[in-house]
């Protein structure tokens, strides 16, 4: 929403500025000085957390924040002050949280456009602030709901994690042993010149939908979306190789496109905001570009799992790779039925 040269009464503008209002809880009054002051944060702390979050400079003499800010502001003096984490940690979690809200963010805007078009209310200002105050707290409800259900089951890994470090002399609780894989989208660029915008994102949506589900359904977690490949993590073998197998059957549509090359990888990975880091996750990402259309590729320590644990599936020897990064890589072709060298 923006003013418009045949908006001469301004009642576009007024609509957004019900809206900033409505979102922020309250008029922006404040400017940089009187949060950073009434918070005792210091004004080049405040510039860091806000530059943190994602959010553009402001002019020091512009009132551009609301009392939402100034509360945000004491929430970040507080952790800091008990000690909690420090200001290094501040930024890095400001960092992450921006970063997932702007997408988030950006989604729902577009969500609740097309809705408000679907209304048919896109020419009429007090509709669309109505659908924006009626729409918005669901969404963020539903939204607080989530986000407790994800943590509830996190928090239940990160007990098991620290309880297992515990009982081993050589763990540090930093790291965790999981299976890392990626989904990789075959032949998307062609495909994005064959198709027009709507098809593409629907095509994009059952990706991501399907992708979400399967990794769910069988106790593996999403870590991110990169367009045409997803990555994923779970700590059971056999949930990932049912992962693989059921994303290879259920992703492509009814006239076969969609086919996907999967790379799994096993080890220690490091967990950062939401992130995994290490080498299991860079020979997973090598072993994806390097599958063919519609297989999976196994790492050496994935593939000794799948035979220590008897799992009922075929594996085939493949030749050795040579990878930027990682030479004389033996992977093995996973496909269901019997195990085999």
């Amino acid at each position: 929403m923006s003013p418009s040269s045949e908006d001469p009464s301004g009642r576009w503008g007024e609509a957004q500025r019900e809206v900033e209002d409505f979102l922020l809880g309250g008029e922006r009054t404040l400017r940089r000085g009187d949060v950073a002051e009434r918070a005792g944060v210091g004004l080049e702390q405040t510039a860091r957390l806000w530059s943190a979050l994602g959010f553009p400079r402001v002019p020091d003499d512009v009132a551009a924040f609301a009392q939402a800010d100034l509360d945000a502001l004491a929430l970040v003096e507080e952790l800091l002050g008990d000690e909690a984490l420090d200001e290094a940690e501040a930024l890095a979690i400001a960092r992450t949280l921006g970063q997932s809200m702007a997408r988030l963010a950006e989604w729902q805007a577009n969500l609740l456009r097309r809705t408000i078009a679907d209304r048919g209310d896109v020419d009429d200002p007090d509709a669309v602030v109505d659908s924006v105050r009626t729409l918005v707290p669901l969404l963020e409800k539903l939204q607080a709901y989530t986000w407790r259900r994800h943590l509830t089951v996190t928090a239940g890994r990160m007990l098991s994690a620290i309880a297992e470090a515990e009982a081993d002399d050589d763990g540090d609780g930093r790291t965790t042993t999981t299976t890392v894989g990626f989904a990789d989208l075959v032949g998307f660029t062609a495909l994005s010149r064959a198709v027009d915008a709507d098809e593409l994102r629907s095509l994009l949506e059952r990706f991501e939908s399907v992708s979400t589900d399967v990794v769910s359904r069988r106790g593996g977690r999403i870590v991110k979306t990169l367009g045409d490949e997803v990555l994923f993590v779970c700590p059971d073998v056999a949930g990932a190789l049912g992962i693989a197998a059921d994303l290879h059957r259920e992703v492509p549509d009814d006239e076969g496109r969609l086919a996907l090359r999967i790379g799994l990888a096993h080890g220690e990975v490091l967990p950062r905001y939401g992130d995994v880091y290490g080498p299991v996750v860079n020979i997973a990402s090598r072993l994806t570009s390097h599958a063919r259309p519609g297989t999976t590729l196994l790492d050496d320590e994935l593939t000794a799992a799948v035979r220590e644990q008897g799992l009922d599936v075929e594996l085939r020897s493949v030749p050795p790779l040579n990878v930027r990064g990682y030479k004389h890589l033996k992977p093995h072709v996973v496909r269901e039925g019997r195990t085999r060298s």
